[in-house]
């Protein structure tokens, strides 16, 4: 039974493979002949409605949907971490008319910490990075630290280790916690969470010490005043937090770590169609629509060619799949 199960699983992955061949070479034959896109174009959000993913999938697809003048959708597809909606573009015909909205979790993050179900460099083709979001260092305003160096001089002279939170084992929040504090030469006791609400909740109340979260689920606190920003975690300050310093300002070397979102086709897509996408969409990051919508959210603006985020997603990948292996990080 198990060995017709695998035989099954294996046929499927050749006529899935085969077809997208087939799909590719139609179009190569076809030439300009075949517009693109012909018909409605669906990003694929592979999470709930209304997060980060949701808001820069939405944007973004109605700037394309204004340049080509053609129906642009969201197709919001979750679990299983990001999985079905990952396969499900992996399966789509390779033609430009699926894409994924992708995120740092399931595309660098999730591979590392155990079978996913896809695999990044064979299922997929790499189009656009589009934005990146910090993390952002805050403590309550009541703590010993008023800037990082207070920080690291708190956190080493405790009679007890300092304690933070995360979204969960494995979550960026958690993995640039153990990334800073290896920087730092610092140790502190890890409690996850299953989400960033419960983890806000316990710093707010004083059961943590400190917590790195993202800009836009933090700034709202900081903004009441009830956390205290330290340090934001890309190589460039927030646009929403200009006033809160860099890791890399403050000497901590090529520190550039950030939740971001990029814009995938499945494999076997053809180069010019993924090119005329990329151009498109380059197009829609520059307008100022775009900028003061992702900025809202506390994102920066990216951009660039397909080869560039292939070689983003291939460091990003390294560098945490090194900090889970070091740290013997196991999802929940």
């Amino acid at each position: 039974m198990d060995r017709d199960h695998s035989t099954g699983r294996q046929h499927g992955t050749g006529l899935r493979r085969f077809w997208h061949a087939c799909a590719a070479l139609a179009l190569a034959l076809a030439g300009p002949a075949l517009a693109f896109p012909g018909k409605t174009v669906t990003i694929v959000v592979p999470f709930t409605p209304g997060g980060a993913v949701d808001i820069v999938a939405r944007t973004v697809a109605v700037g394309l949907s204004e340049a080509w003048q053609q129906p642009v959708v969201v197709e919001n597809k979750p679990g299983a971490g990001g999985a079905i909606g990952i396969q499900a573009v992996a399966r789509a015909v390779p033609d430009g008319h699926v894409l994924l909205l992708g995120s740092v979790g399931p595309l660098t993050i999730n591979p590392g910490l155990g079978p996913v179900g896809y695999d990044v460099g064979k299922d997929l083709a790499p189009v656009v990075l589009l934005a990146k979001t910090p993390a952002v260092l805050v403590t309550r305003p009541t703590s010993p630290a008023g800037d990082v160096r207070q920080f690291v001089h708190w956190a080493r002279s405790a009679p007890a280790p300092l304690n933070y939170g995360s979204a969960g084992n494995g979550n960026i929040t958690h993995l640039v916690s153990e990334y800073f504090l290896g920087s730092a030469g610092l140790k502190a006791i890890h409690v996850p969470y299953k989400g960033s609400a419960p983890a806000i909740t316990d710093l707010l109340g004083g059961q943590l010490d400190f917590l790195f979260d993202v800009v836009p689920t933090a700034l709202p606190h900081i903004r009441a005043g009830k956390f205290r920003p330290l340090a934001v975690t890309t190589n460039v300050r927030s646009p929403v937090l200009p006033e809160v310093p860099t890791l890399q300002e403050l000497g901590y070397r090529d520190f550039d770590v950030s939740s971001w979102f990029a814009l995938l086709a499945p494999a076997g897509t053809p180069g010019a169609v993924i090119e005329q996408i990329n151009a498109a969409v380059n197009q829609v990051l520059d307008a100022d629509r775009t900028r003061e919508r992702l900025s809202a959210m506390g994102a920066n603006v990216a951009g660039g060619t397909p080869v560039e985020l292939g070689r983003f997603m291939g460091a990003e990948t390294q560098r945490w799949r090194k900090l889970i292996d070091d740290k013997g990080i196991k999802a929940q």
